[in-house]
């Protein structure tokens, strides 16, 4: 197996319009190496190996008579960490992924000290809620959480205090919806605006508005440099000028700002924001235009890296305390890291960038937040928020807390100490005793947090805020050793994560090892997507059938395989598709050995479907052939008038796309078949051949040039084209690779997935299917001239389409509630019904076939693929999905 990263210079030799970079491939003795470079940025990427530009690597390539993507893999081997494998290493993981924050694509847009990384919020889902849909983080900071729920195709909801993170978190999400497109042109924009930055800012008026915030809300104190500080007011008015005419592009720059404020200022963050002392001042102050260039850089980088989500984030509100009356839904797992308990004050340390941003215009505005947010820094504590807070003291009890603030009341040199340790407790007790309201039955709780010591005494915060939920309902499930420190006394602190489950859905150990073992193969499939690798993720991967006949909306058949090898057992398994087309899913189950079953309502695509999974009998094909041929030969001469033809038209009348010969054989063969049908496999394929040649580009086509999968409006000479001789040439092409075709008997039926199934339908190991996507082309219009040739007349066209899924699930999802009844009733225990569908921002089909489902099946597990990569076959108009997404639901005893 072979992978492959992409890394983006600004001076790589990029072909045409699109940004393109060098991509790096990876073979399966550097997969260690791969999974660590997996997740960095660009920008990271090439601050690790040394080299910002392309142009200095093939340099040093050529020196070192080497290929530029292998020179940079052995840099890279120098450079990278190695992992624990396997399942004993997954706490190590999670230690690694705590700290191993820099360097993933959007993270260090803002540096916010308390963030953690991406790969340690999903390697906490995966560990301990592989099942989790919908997050929430009640103590958002910079946005990871939210952002890995929206990654990972969910909502990621979230309340923050500081308008400072909130804007940093918008941003971030902002640039996760964008268009490949749209982001390759905003990264060419930062760009331009980086090389150009200094004069662009230069000719700026200083804002005045700014100016005047500043003197009312620090005084005269000297933040900057003089020349750094005008810079930075013309930079306001530059940003504000740039966000009138492209808001995104203003959003961005702004966000590029933030960056620099504190950098390029005469304070550092160490904790809390202070002063530099004289030793770190004469290291120098940097440039301010310079920073920004790089940041502008950093994040046109990323821009380049990052994918359009399958999810979205949702802001519910800034005071945490308040959420469960304003999430508009129960979530399936909390993670956050709250507040430590240290005497950082969170607003202090952030008062620049909330300056810039326009949030403070005077001294008491940093008060106004403190007021607001939970009590963690001795300055947060006033008499009157102490004594609102202790009104809670009555429904909550803990001895270890009684205990710690009677000693701290002892020994504290200040006595807002111990206040600000009470304080904090019920502030935060405020906001656990309201998670039951939060989250849902089996969801999950994972909390990121430190100890304190205050004058000599340990101030064990986990432990009391376990106490907490426990009392809320919630069992302490484990506990993980993120990082071990010192106090100034030399007492060791630990930073760890807890996770709870409510105590009346505790998973046990055994169970959820056994799903592991019982979904591993589906795992895989989700954790690596074969069909984008090595030689499933070619264009031709498959037996040759899959090309029997083109057909706009055919799941790709690897992705078939790799659910049927996921989800079937080895052989012999019973297999139902309720949305078949022409049958990718079920041919690919037979092709492994199952007998398959296929539910479509197109009489063309059940025509297709049933070439691939009903017995041939080449003899009764030649015979057919023969039977056709005699029909033509003899009826073609009474077509003499194709008027009532004309009432077909889509990209154009349908006799327009056909020489007049040409068109009566048409006509006599579409005659034989509605006398005739195509119900045996050897009349199937007949028809599924004439199908296939009935339009296209190329001389097997019958029609004038046009496309294989939708007719567009032909082109080119109108010239005689004899249906005969390319149908034999077609039936030929399939005949030589049907000994390859396993000689088990499936079917295919013209059926309404919402009504009835079939008696025969029934004992199934698996239900795997693709309904339309919500925002596909309408497959009556994409196919209607094959719809015709399978005996559509055009009223059918205005009647028939109303009874397609494609149109109906537009009016409402309820039409699934059928499905999903009849597959509780017709899987076997243990049976799953896997779900392939299209995420656009039009609608999450998703999230709406989940909340369905439930009520028929266990719901198992769901994940999500960008398909911005998927090529266009030439059709212009490929609808507006951005992700496909799986769901997993299986039959158990309820």
């Amino acid at each position: 197996m072979q992978t492959s990263k992409t890394v983006y210079f600004s001076d790589y030799p990029s072909k045409g319009s699109h940004t393109s970079g060098l991509t790096i491939p990876f073979g399966a003795e550097d997969l260690e190496l791969y999974e660590f470079v997996r997740p960095l940025s660009s920008h990271s990427v090439r601050r690790l190996i040394g080299h910002q530009k392309y142009s200095d690597i093939a340099a040093n390539a050529a020196k070192a008579n080497t290929h530029v993507a292998t020179y940079v893999r052995q840099l890279l081997h120098k450079k990278a960490p190695t992992y624990t494998k396997g399942d004993e290493g997954k706490f190590l993981r999670l230690q690694s992924t705590f700290r191993g924050g820099r360097g993933s694509p959007l993270h260090e847009w803002y540096p916010y000290l308390e963030g953690y990384s991406p790969d340690f919020v999903s390697n906490i889902i995966d560990t301990f809620a592989p099942k989790a849909r919908d997050i929430f983080d009640p103590f958002c900071g910079s946005g990871t959480t939210a952002l890995v729920s929206a990654m990972r195709g969910g909502v990621g909801y979230y309340s923050e205090v500081n308008p400072a993170c909130r804007y940093v978190i918008e941003a971030k999400a902002l640039a996760l919806t964008l268009s490949s497109k749209t982001r390759s042109r905003l990264a060419s924009a930062l760009y331009e605006l980086g090389q150009k930055i200094t004069s662009s800012i230069g000719k700026c008026k200083p804002d005045e508005n700014l100016s005047r915030s500043f003197l009312t809300a620090f005084g005269d104190r000297h933040f900057f440099e003089e020349h750094t500080y005008q810079m930075i007011l013309r930079a306001r008015t530059y940003a504000n000028k740039i966000e009138r005419s492209d808001p995104v592009l203003g959003k961005l720059l702004i966000v590029a700002l933030l960056r620099c404020l504190v950098p390029c200022s005469l304070l550092v963050r160490r904790g809390d924001l202070r002063f530099m002392t004289p030793k770190e001042l004469s290291r120098g102050v940097p440039d301010f235009c310079k920073e920004l260039t790089a940041s502008l850089e950093l994040i046109a980088s990323d821009l380049l890296d990052s994918e359009s989500v399958a999810g979205r984030t949702q802001f519910v509100c800034s005071d945490a305390r308040d959420a469960h009356q304003l999430l508009p839904t129960k979530v399936d797992a909390i993670v956050t890291s709250p507040p430590y308990l240290n005497g950082t004050n969170y607003f202090r340390n952030t008062k620049i960038e909330l300056w810039f941003l326009g949030h403070l215009s005077s001294k008491a505005d940093l008060r106004g937040f403190r007021d607001d947010a939970i009590t963690s820094g001795i300055n947060d504590v006033t008499k009157s928020k102490l004594n609102d807070a202790r009104n809670v003291a009555t429904r909550f009890q803990s001895n270890l807390l009684k205990q710690t603030l009677e000693v701290l009341n002892e020994a504290a040199y200040d006595m807002r100490i111990p206040a600000m340790v009470e304080n904090y407790f019920y502030d935060m007790h405020d906001v656990l005793a309201t998670l039951p309201n939060v989250l849902n039955d089996d969801g999950v709780i994972a909390i990121d947090l430190g100890d304190s010591m205050y004058s000599g005494v340990h101030v064990a915060t986990q432990d009391i805020l376990s106490e907490m939920l426990e009392d809320s309902g919630f069992n302490l499930r484990q506990t993980v050793v993120l990082r071990e420190r010192q106090s100034r006394g030399g007492t060791r602190l630990n930073q760890t994560l807890q996770v709870f489950s409510p105590k009346s859905k505790m998973r046990k150990e055994k169970w959820a090892t056994t799903e592991f073992e019982r979904y591993s193969e589906w795992n895989k499939f989700k954790n690596t997507f074969p069909h984008q690798q090595g030689e499933m993720a070619k264009r031709n991967w498959g037996h040759s059938w899959h090309s029997m006949c083109s057909y706009q909306g055919k799941l790709k058949p690897s992705i078939a395989r790799c659910l049927v090898d996921a989800l079937m057992p080895s052989k012999g398994g019973r297999l139902l598709d309720t949305f078949s087309g022409v049958g990718t899913i079920p041919f690919e189950a037979r092709l492994c050995g199952h007998t398959a079953f296929g539910f479509d309502i197109s009489p063309a695509a059940v025509a297709i479907s049933r070439a691939k999974l009903q017995p041939i009998d080449w003899d009764e094909v030649d015979n057919l052939v023969g039977r056709l041929e005699t029909k033509i030969k003899r009826d073609r001469s009474k077509y003499d008038s194709f008027e009532s033809l004309e009432l077909i038209r889509f990209n154009g009348p349908l006799p327009s796309y056909f020489h007049e010969d040409t068109l009566r054989e048409i006509l006599a063969s579409r005659a034989y078949f509605q006398k005739h049908g195509f119900e045996t496999g050897a009349s199937a394929l007949v028809f599924a051949s004439l199908l296939h040649i009935l339009h296209g580009n190329r001389p097997y086509a019958l029609s004038r040039r046009s496309h294989p999968i939708t007719p567009f409006a032909p082109t080119g000479p109108t010239e005689y084209r004899d249906l005969m001789s390319r149908l034999r040439n077609k039936i030929e092409r399939l005949r030589k690779d049907a000994d390859e075709v396993p000689k088990i008997e499936g079917h295919s039926f013209c059926q309404d997935v919402t009504e009835k199934w079939p008696d025969v339908v029934h004992d199934l190991d698996a239900i795997i299917t693709s309904p339309p996507f919500f925002d596909s082309t309408r497959f009556h219009t994409a196919n209607w001239m094959r719809l015709w040739l399978a005996g559509w007349e055009p009223e059918d066209f205005v009647d028939r389409p109303a009874s397609f899924i494609d149109e109906r699930q537009k009016e409402s999802f309820a039409i699934y509630e059928n499905i999903f009844r009849q597959a509780q009733q017709r899987l076997k225990l243990g049976g799953v019904f896997a779900i392939h569908v299209g995420k656009s921002k039009k609608c999450d089909m998703a999230a709406e076939l989940q909340e369905i489902g439930e009520r028929f099946l266990s719901f198992q597990d769901w994940f999500a693929e960008s398909v911005e990569h998927c090529e266009s076959h030439g059709i212009r108009d490929k609808g507006t999905v951005t992700h496909h997404q799986y769901l997993l639901f299986e039959k158990v005893n309820l």
